[in-house]
């Protein structure tokens, strides 16, 4: 009986060591090989220097360049009536006064006084009449060519409320500078009205008492 038992604790002993030797060569699992697949698996966090997308800057709109106001074109009289009378106008003249048998012509003179004691062609004698700024028909600026020679306004005739008239820097719209040619019938002679009333001549001197010629006529300077 006791052989039996010895025996019996011997094969028991021997299996023990065995199941130790081979433990002792394969080592426990590690608690990673412990958890789940899923959790053993690690997912790599978002890269913290990332910068996040810019977001868009909302687009400004420009504002419109101002329309340029259209320049508005500035009435300038019509001549045309004159012209047919044959009333010389935008060409070099001599302002006369019509029939007195005499040559007096509108000249300027000293100190820019301008008369009709002017007897020949000269350049105190030659005239020009440019239409002028104004809507209604036949107003003339009378302008002495010698004396708008140079860049610049250039110098008008200006009605004054003396007799004489006289040269002044040209002003467009000026009223003084402005004068009516009112057609005196169809040939050609004509009345020269300024912002004083009408221009009288007598014996080559303009007039402020009523007497003299109204009558005058254009003569081309150059014939």
């Amino acid at each position: 009986m006791r052989k039996f038992v010895f025996g019996t604790v011997a094969v028991l002993s021997a299996a023990v060591l065995s199941a130790c030797a081979d433990g002792a060569r394969q080592p426990a699992s590690s608690p990673v090989d412990l958890l789940p697949a899923a959790a053993a698996a690690t997912v790599a966090p978002a890269a913290a220097d990332q910068a996040p997308a810019a977001a868009a800057k909302p687009a400004v709109a420009k504002p419109a360049a101002a329309a340029k106001p259209k320049a508005t074109k500035k009435p300038v009289s019509n001549l045309s009536q004159l012209r047919s009378l044959g009333i010389d106008v935008q060409k070099s003249v001599l302002i006369d006064v019509a029939d007195d048998g005499q040559n007096r012509y509108l000249s300027v003179g000293r100190k820019g006084v301008v008369n009709f004691h002017g007897t020949e062609r000269t350049d105190d004698t030659m005239m020009f009449l440019a239409p002028a700024r104004s809507s209604a028909k036949n107003r003339v600026v009378i302008k002495p060519p010698f004396y708008n020679e140079d860049l610049g306004a250039g110098y008008c005739v200006a009605d004054t409320k003396g007799a004489a008239m006289k040269l002044e820097t040209c002003k467009a719209g000026r009223a003084r500078q402005i004068f009516e040619i009112r057609p005196a019938g169809d040939s050609g002679q004509f009345e020269l009205h300024g912002m004083y009333g009408v221009i009288r001549v007598d014996n080559g001197k303009i007039t402020t008492n009523g007497k003299g010629r109204v009558g005058l006529q254009t003569i081309r300077y150059a014939n």
